[in-house]
């Protein structure tokens, strides 16, 4: 069977006997195809290149990533050091942890609206900072240019014969403004002021809805990117993800299943508390991707039958584990989590710029032998 067929299955939780398997590739792609950062950042085109490079070093993964790394970084909600620009010519992008979204601005939220915070919000984080209705051209351009690049990608995939893992991408309101507020401000905010938090999520989780199903559309896709990077317990409590998070990804969820969407949940961090609401979620209606801090196979035992787990080669196997060490844990966790449906195997997170290119390969090809 093809690489979509192999997905399909995954995702609609199908019995296969072939394993699909999705390493996600950004900035490694500069450094397996011999390009720098700065080379990587500069352009669509180049990063398009490198990864053909890559694919050709690693072998025809089944799933790719659908963003360059330039737009990966301005979608993120976050002030970004960029390589070339802020730091070196061959150094890894960084985001800063800075507390640029005010405890203000949840008024302006409820009050005006998430696009209209949100533009302000996107002009205040750029170096140097945008201002006045020129800055607000350029924000919306920039998210233009995102939904443009991200169609070019989906295209090029395709021809060569693989899917992507989502056609567009959003991330819940509470991780929002986890990253916006930075972490601290954030806390003080969740006990402070946890209704007032409450209704900007309400609001931020209507807009996500509508852009999701708008851009997934646009794209002519059926696959939504999640990316709840701060909903773990790796930084919040059971408590606070039961009555501020979890209702707002379950709201989102629930309005992309009905839409005839699946959530492509990215879920960095220990979500082993978590897990077991998901249960809650429609069947077949998502894939939950974790990165190795949580109990794949707990998780697997809580969701078989009920949601697609994607994962969850660790980056420091990757990056210092041996090409036996990969190709033994892979095949493993492909006998752990079997043959009936719903499981992706693929890296913990995104491939470290560090992976050993032989690492990525043996990931690759232990799903194929």
């Amino acid at each position: 069977m093809d690489s979509f067929e192999k997905l399909d299955r995954a995702i609609s939780l199908k019995p296969t006997p072939e394993i699909p398997v999705y390493p996600h590739i950004v900035t490694f792609a500069g450094r397996c195809a011999g390009v720098t950062q700065e080379e990587l950042f500069s352009s669509n085109k180049a990063w398009l290149a490198a990864c053909d490079k890559t694919f050709e070093r690693v072998g025809k993964p089944d799933v790719v990533f659908p963003m360059n790394p330039w737009d990966t970084a301005y979608t993120e909600s976050m002030k970004v050091k960029i390589p070339g620009r802020d730091l070196g010519p061959d150094e890894p992008f960084q985001f800063v942890e800075e507390e640029v979204m005010q405890a203000s601005d949840y008024d302006v939220i409820i009050e005006k609206g998430w696009s209209a915070w949100n533009t302000e919000f996107m002009k205040a984080i750029q170096s140097p900072p945008w201002h006045g209705k020129v800055g607000n051209l350029k924000v919306l351009w920039g998210f233009i240019k995102v939904g443009m690049n991200t169609g070019k990608n989906i295209k090029h995939w395709r021809k060569a014969g693989m899917p992507v893992m989502f056609h567009a991408g959003v991330a819940p309101p509470f991780d929002i403004f986890s990253l916006s507020r930075s972490l601290r401000p954030f806390y003080r905010d969740l006990f402070d002021m946890p209704e007032k938090v409450k209704k900007a999520v309400e609001v931020g989780t209507d807009a996500m809805i509508e852009l999701g199903i708008a851009n997934a559309k646009r794209a002519k896709g059926n696959r939504v990117a999640l990316f709840a990077m701060r909903s773990s317990a790796s930084f919040i409590s059971p408590k606070l993800f039961d009555e501020i998070s979890f209702p707002s990804i379950k709201r989102m969820v629930e309005a992309y299943h009905a839409a005839g969407i699946v959530s492509v949940l990215h879920c960095d961090g220990n979500w082993d508390l978590m897990i077991p609401r998901f249960r809650e979620l429609p069947r077949a209606s998502c894939v939950v991707e974790l990165d190795g801090a949580t109990d794949i196979r707990k998780a697997r035992e809580t969701l078989a039958d009920h949601l697609c787990i994607k994962g969850d080669v660790h980056h420091a196997l990757l990056s210092l584990g041996t090409e036996e060490e990969v190709e033994t844990y892979c095949r493993e966790l492909i006998e752990l989590m079997g043959h009936e449906g719903g499981f992706i195997l693929g890296s913990g997170c995104e491939v470290p710029t560090t992976a050993k290119v032989e690492n990525v390969a043996a990931m690759i090809s232990s799903a194929r032998n």
